[in-house]
C-alpha cells in the first residue's frame, strides 16, 4: 500500500504557511536558517484555524516572525531564545511572549533589561562574587 505524504515548503526567512491553506495532517517547513520551523494547522475550524509551529527554538534578539512573509500569528507554546541582553528564553501564551522565570547569569556587573525574579552572580568587586536577584517592584538588584 502506497502513502502519500504531504508537505508544503519555503525557503523565504519568516515565511509561515496560512493555516487554512494546510489539508488535515499536512505538515509545512521552512528551512530558510535565520528562522526554520515545521508547522501545521489545528484542528479549529476555518477561519479561526491556528497554526502551531513544532521547532525548533528561535535564537534571536528580536522575537519570531516580527517582519512576516506569510502568516503573522505565532503559536502558542512557542518558545524564543532572546539575545537581546541576558540569554532569556520566552515562551508564547497565545498572546504574547512569557519570559521562563529562574533565569540566571554570571558576568561583572549586572545585565541590562531584566526581569523580575532573575538572578546574577556577580564576578566584580573583591571576594568571589555576590548573588543578586532583581526585583521590578524597586527596579534594583538585591543581594541575596
Amino acid at each position: 500500500m502506497a502513502v502519500q505524504i504531504q508537505t508544503r515548503r519555503s525557503s523565504v526567512v519568516n515565511d509561515r504557511p496560512f493555516p487554512t491553506r494546510l489539508g488535515a495532517g499536512e505538515l509545512a517547513l521552512n528551512n530558510n536558517n535565520a528562522s526554520p520551523g515545521l508547522f501545521f494547522a489545528d484542528d479549529t475550524a476555518s477561519p479561526s484555524t491556528g497554526l502551531i509551529k513544532v521547532g525548533p527554538v528561535h535564537i534571536g534578539s528580536t522575537a519570531p516572525n516580527t517582519s512576516a512573509a506569510g502568516f503573522t500569528s505565532l503559536s502558542k507554546g512557542e518558545t524564543w531564545l532572546d539575545t537581546a541582553s541576558t540569554q532569556i528564553f520566552k515562551i508564547h501564551d497565545g498572546s504574547s511572549f512569557l519570559s521562563v522565570k529562574a533565569v540566571a547569569s554570571v558576568s561583572a556587573g549586572q545585565p541590562a533589561n531584566p526581569i523580575n525574579g532573575q538572578l546574577h552572580w556577580d564576578t566584580s568587586g573583591g571576594g568571589s562574587g555576590v548573588l543578586k536577584i532583581y526585583l521590578s517592584s524597586s527596579s534594583s538588584w538585591v543581594n541575596v
